[in-house]
């Protein structure tokens, strides 16, 4: 495939196609960033950060809340813990968390790969609310999985999407470090792969130029939602902040397979590896499987891997596509789902008519 440039018929006819949808499904603001292996290609802003002022427009810097776009930060976070032997992908989390305890008996099953690739058996959990104090994560999923009734028992390799599991995930690292989940994803991933301004913490977030969530009301008209959800206790399922062009770093790496833009390998070919290897079919969907905290998906001669986020009402996906070596970052401050998965497609079918 010839090497991209941000300029040329083919961008603006790219363009127009993104802007066709941005108008055809009203959205407020949306950000639609192209990477190739090495720097962002072109970033398409359409809309604004907020209605309520009209020149605020989105930017590749402007901040949306990614959702669960986070698990991709969360899953290379626990295996670059897995490289310091500090975590085993296969030890019991019983044996990290000696309370753990389901009345099917799961946790004498349940491991980090079981929690990492949604098999564990634990059902979906989505509490936007909650507390604001990232150290209320144990004490809540003591709360969370008291007469909890799991899906399955961790060897049946169900596939239940289930942050529930994801959280379970984080407090194993946090007991084997004694440190936040929020820190050791800022020590082993955020900092080394330059990502300043992605941040858990909201105070943070708002002090950078904000894509506000944006909600229809009863006559249509979009309007700002004037509420920012949060719950400290759930951060690694999904409570990251980030940019359009902070994004890129991210798809970046995944394309240069643990390695960051200063050459430097920060995750082991290994834990690479098994991060992309399919562990289960994802909701039955034909070519669409999951493995540890990434989608995998096989689409019109297409292979591309990455996550989406659903926050409401924001709206997100990443995905890379490793044959073409690009990646796609689509960010929206107005729920449409669809989209997710429209926008990258779109772009990676019109780089293959190239």
């Amino acid at each position: 495939m010839n090497q991209l440039t941000a300029g040329g018929f083919f961008m603006e006819k790219l363009e127009a196609k993104l802007q066709a949808l941005f108008d055809k499904n009203h959205i407020a603001g949306m950000s639609v960033a192209l990477t190739d292996r090495n720097k962002i290609v072109k970033c398409f802003n359409f809309g604004v950060e907020t209605v309520e002022f009209p020149t605020h427009k989105t930017t590749e810097h402007s901040i949306y809340r990614i959702a669960s776009i986070t698990k991709v930060i969360t899953g290379l976070t626990i295996l670059c813990l897995v490289d310091r032997n500090i975590l085993e992908l296969d030890q019991l989390i019983k044996d990290y968390v000696p309370w753990l305890s389901f009345t099917n008996g799961a946790e004498t099953q349940m491991t980090l790969r079981h929690l990492l690739s949604h098999t564990s058996g634990l059902p979906v959990e989505y509490t936007p609310n909650g507390p604001r104090e990232e150290a209320a994560l144990e004490q809540s999923l003591m709360d969370g999985f008291r007469d909890l009734e799991l899906r399955a028992l961790p060897e049946e390799k169900h596939y239940c999407y289930s942050n529930w599991g994801i959280r379970l995930a984080s407090l194993v690292a946090e007991k084997q470090t004694g440190k936040p989940f929020s820190a050791l994803a800022r020590e082993y991933i955020l900092d080394p792969l330059g990502m300043d301004k992605t941040t858990f913490d909201i105070r943070k977030a708002i002090t950078y130029p904000i894509s506000l969530p944006h909600e229809e009301d009863a006559s249509g008209e979009l309007k700002v939602f004037h509420y920012m959800k949060e719950n400290a206790a759930r951060y690694a399922a999904g409570g990251l902040y980030s940019s359009a062009a902070e994004l890129c770093k991210l798809a970046r790496f995944l394309l240069a397979e643990g390695v960051n833009a200063n050459g430097e390998r920060i995750v082991s070919k290994a834990s690479m590896q098994e991060m992309f290897t399919p562990h289960a079919l994802a909701a039955n969907k034909v070519g669409m499987h999951y493995g540890l905290t990434l989608f995998m998906r096989n689409y019109d001669n297409h292979f591309t891997l990455g996550h989406t986020g659903s926050a409401p009402p924001y709206a997100t996906s990443l995905f890379v596509e490793p044959e073409s070596g690009y990646g796609v970052v689509t960010l929206m401050n107005t729920q449409r789902n669809h989209l997710r998965y429209e926008v990258p497609d779109l772009v990676f079918e019109e780089l293959a008519k190239r």
